[in-house]
């Protein structure tokens, strides 16, 4: 993504290889409404796409919850029907095996384990 995307909902920031996601509604203790599932379908796709981002960190801002669930104010005003739909809105970046496709490894294949590391059991030079 050439510009950082416009968000209401979420705090995105990108140090090194770590594309850092804050949700940014504490006064509802970041309760997942429709605006939010789309700003993180929007970072998620930013972050996968960038070659230089090797992971992520997802956060709520606030002290008392991460992620309360879903947003009853915004289901409140909905029929049953669209309650079920908004509900399961957010299932697709979770079970979409496009994610899944574009994880890039952040430990060494099986075959590389253990990974090297110094033998303690190896006798101390007399030097030492």
């Amino acid at each position: 993504m050439s510009s950082s995307p416009i968000l209401e909902n979420l705090l995105y920031d990108k140090k090194g290889a770590i594309a850092y996601v804050t949700l940014n509604r504490p006064r509802v203790l970041n309760a997942l409404n429709q605006q939010t599932w789309k700003e993180l379908r929007t970072v998620f796709e930013d972050a996968r796409d960038d070659p230089e981002i090797r992971g992520g960190i997802l956060t709520g801002a606030g002290d008392k919850a991460f992620i309360a669930g879903a947003d009853i104010g915004e289901l409140a005003h909905v029929t049953a029907v669209e309650a079920e739909q908004s509900s399961s809105y957010g299932q697709p970046l979770s079970t979409d095996t496009r994610w899944a496709a574009a994880a890039r490894p952040r430990w060494p294949a099986p075959s590389e384990w253990p990974p090297s590391m110094p033998n303690s059991d190896s006798p101390k030079s007399a030097s030492a």
